[in-house]
């Protein structure tokens, strides 16, 4: 079993085989390669007339263009578990059962410590123990703690150092606690909100850099396939006009959302991968490119392709991974895999916009509004651009996603086993070069205090709307 993982590159995913993208796509025989949109027959100069008064008929508000609503705070428990590589043997060879034993001067585990988000607000209590063999781990320092902060899209680390240890299997639970918000979206005041005149933020600057399961594959490499898409989506954009900065980041973001909904046939599986004991092994993320060519996908590969195109058409973007929560108080909620949509892991994008000098993310639920209908939205209608989606910038239930990283591997030079799964270890002189690892997300609902109620946005006293999310 290869590790996820390579000493290259910074973030690094492991052995992987991408299939090579499709030489056509269902399309009108005159676009061949390309995604296509019934948009694409204006004219580029009718587009940006259009998009213009758009922008310009939005009022200009003092608030946020996203408003917080009901929340809900919740304590996130993050479990990994690798163990050694084990033989069982075999009696007509005369072989023995066997395993192996790693051995190591010093080793540090990381998990994913989630900072902000669109719908979320990171709170700083936190915790991580570590154990080896079932007992309690060797510290390799006083204080073996790890902060790894402002990472790739603003992420972040919470790890582990552990001291010299001969080990065949090692545990990781992290706790963490966090806020999420029902969020609503200004439609009028995003769509007045212009493109940066100068370069982006730091911190949204960094969501147009490759990372890992987006541009580039599990060992480190680019996708590829990847020029197809490329020159598909610059095609589309070209559509916008000689200066697509012409064109609001909003309206942008959602023309590219309507024709990625379009193009989309279906979504297929959970976009979990099973370990042979029949744990959660890690997530399955085939390629932005064989994505985009098969036009199916599960909840992880539909968000990268999204998350991709905005970051061509010069968007900051990033896929955010969260587990839906409990809604009925019925206690620990956990990963299972199953088909119910409380526990499930999801995955959604956020693309960056800036008002008042500071960066906004904006949610856009792709797979929620591919489940709610098969029929993307008419984006060569302007009044259907300019009216609100459900799942974009507006989340039902928001209060319910409980976000958890924004990566499937970590942007760090870390190891995982097989698939990736948040997580990494890196240890000298070197990692296990063979393991079994498997993961597991539990999500309690967390008492609202006095304090905490004090702390709760003026916006967030809004009436919560019904529920009823609907499944694929």
């Amino acid at each position: 079993m290869a590790p996820v993982g390579a000493d290259r590159n910074p973030a690094v995913g492991g052995s992987y085989s991408l299939p090579p993208a499709r030489d056509a796509l269902a399309a009108p025989a005159s676009t061949p390669h390309m995604l296509w949109s019934p948009m694409m027959t204006r004219t580029p100069s009718s587009f940006v007339a259009i998009f213009a008064c758009l922008a310009l008929a939005a009022p200009v508000l003092a608030q946020s263009v996203l408003r917080q609503g009901d929340r809900r705070d919740w304590t996130l428990e993050f479990n990994v578990t690798i163990r050694a590589w084990q033989d069982a043997g075999n009696q007509q060879q005369r072989r023995g059962a066997s395993f192996d034993v790693w051995k190591f001067s010093q080793a540090t585990v990381v998990v994913p410590w989630p900072e902000d988000t669109s719908l979320s607000r990171a709170n700083e209590n936190r915790s991580i123990e570590v154990t080896v063999d079932d007992r309690e781990a060797t510290p390799a320092r006083a204080k073996p703690e790890v902060i790894l902060a402002n990472r790739h899209a603003d992420s972040r680390y919470l790890g582990y150092a552990i001291g010299a240890s001969s080990a065949r299997e090692i545990g990781v639970v992290a706790k963490m606690a966090l806020s999420s918000f029902e969020v609503t979206l200004d439609d009028e005041r995003a769509m007045a909100i212009e493109w940066p005149d100068e370069d982006w933020p730091s911190e949204a600057k960094s969501a147009l850099d490759e990372q890992v399961g987006i541009e580039w594959d599990l060992d480190g490499r680019p996708y590829r396939g990847l020029d197809r898409v490329s020159g598909s989506i610059d095609r589309l954009l070209s559509n916008l006009g000689s200066e697509p900065r012409n064109v609001s980041p909003y309206l942008t973001a959602k023309y590219l959302t309507g024709a990625i909904w379009g193009h989309m046939r279906s979504r297929s599986g959970s976009g979990l991968n099973t370990a042979r004991t029949g744990e959660i092994e890690g997530i399955d993320v085939s390629g932005v490119a064989d994505t985009f060519a098969r036009r199916r996908g599960n909840d992880f590969e539909v968000a990268a392709l999204l998350t991709y195109v905005f970051r061509r058409a010069g968007l900051p973007a990033r896929t955010v991974f969260g587990v839906v929560a409990e809604k009925k108080g019925r206690g620990a909620n956990e990963l299972t895999g199953d088909n119910d949509d409380e526990g499930d892991i999801v995955a959604w994008v956020e693309f960056a916009v800036i008002e008042r000098g500071r960066t906004t993310w904006i949610p856009v639920h792709i797979n929620e509004m591919m489940d709610s209908t098969s029929r993307a939205p008419n984006i060569n209608d302007m009044e259907v651009l300019r009216k609100p989606w459900e799942g974009f910038g507006t989340i039902k239930d928001s209060q319910y996603l409980v976000p958890f990283s924004f990566h499937a591997h970590p942007p760090l030079s870390v190891k995982a086993y097989n698939s990736p799964a948040f997580w990494g270890i890196f240890a000298e002189p070197n990692e296990p070069s063979r393991a079994e690892q498997s993961m597991r997300i539990n999500v309690t609902s967390t008492p609202v205090t006095a304090d905490s109620q004090r702390e709760q946005p003026e916006q967030q006293q809004t009436p919560r709307r019904s529920r009823g999310r609907g499944r694929r």
